[in-house]
């Protein structure tokens, strides 16, 4: 039922979902299982494929405004990746919130093993860091009191991303000193870095890994880096990542 009320915001429109009698629930596992079932029907209405994962609530700050204790993750879909500069409409999603993100790309494939991924031990399988915007929104009607299984059983409340261009001259180091800045209609409305996320990117990435294979040449995006923005029609927001590029959203 609970599957049914999400595919049915998500590709018909009808909003709100009638989700509030599971608000506050807690079981993940089951959580997790009905977000596999809306992304396979998701796939099949509209095709596609998923092409990696993204990680919600890594930095205190989310985690204060959804009252969670801890990172979740969802998918990035190709048929709603968009390509930077992107233009958007906010009548095409309940509401809007940008999240300026670093996004890694995989050379190789990670999966859960015997020994703990680290940030160290993933950091050789990635092949490019990626600039994006994460795109987020929710069916549910009060989706900042809605619980941790239900932000995951939306697909972690992801909508779509706006890939900006993969950077293949990098190191630790440089990412994890890159500052970035969100504006918004020429004004700077926040700043942050690629430290705002647990423990870095990487170390994200880790622990993405240690929960879920990743195949080669997916992208995963590590949350947030700055203050989200909720965004309004007639805004452009732009989002600077220091070297490694900036990605550009106009709301029509």
């Amino acid at each position: 039922k609970l599957g049914d009320a999400i595919l049915a915001a998500r590709l018909e429109s009808k909003l709100p979902a009638p989700t509030r009698q599971w608000y506050g629930n807690a079981d993940i596992e089951d959580a997790y299982r009905v977000q596999d079932t809306v992304l396979k029907e998701v796939l099949h209405r509209r095709g596609g494929k998923i092409i990696g994962r993204k990680a919600g609530c890594t930095n205190q700050s989310a985690r204060d405004l959804l009252g969670l204790d801890g990172p979740f993750h969802g998918a990035l879909l190709s048929v709603t990746e968009l390509e930077n500069p992107a233009r958007i409409a906010k009548e095409d999603y309940p509401f809007i919130i940008l999240e300026p993100e670093f996004a890694l790309r995989l050379g190789k494939k990670l999966e859960p093993g015997a020994e703990p991924h680290t940030a160290e031990s993933v950091s050789s399988a990635v092949d490019a860091i990626v600039p994006a915007i994460e795109i987020v929104s929710s069916c549910h009607e009060e989706w900042t009191a809605a619980g941790p299984a239900l932000l995951i059983a939306d697909n972690g409340s992801s909508y779509g991303w706006v890939r900006g261009e993969p950077v293949t001259d990098w190191d630790m180091e440089s990412v994890m000193a890159a500052p970035v800045t969100l504006s918004v209609d020429g004004n700077q409305f926040a700043e942050g870095s690629a430290a705002n996320v647990d423990g870095g990117p990487f170390e994200v990435l880790a622990w993405m890994a240690n929960k879920t294979a990743l195949e080669a040449g997916n992208y995963v995006s590590t949350g947030t880096t700055t203050n989200v923005h909720f965004a309004e029609r007639g805004e452009v927001i732009e989002a600077r990542f220091g070297p490694f590029g900036r990605v550009i959203v106009e709301i029509a």
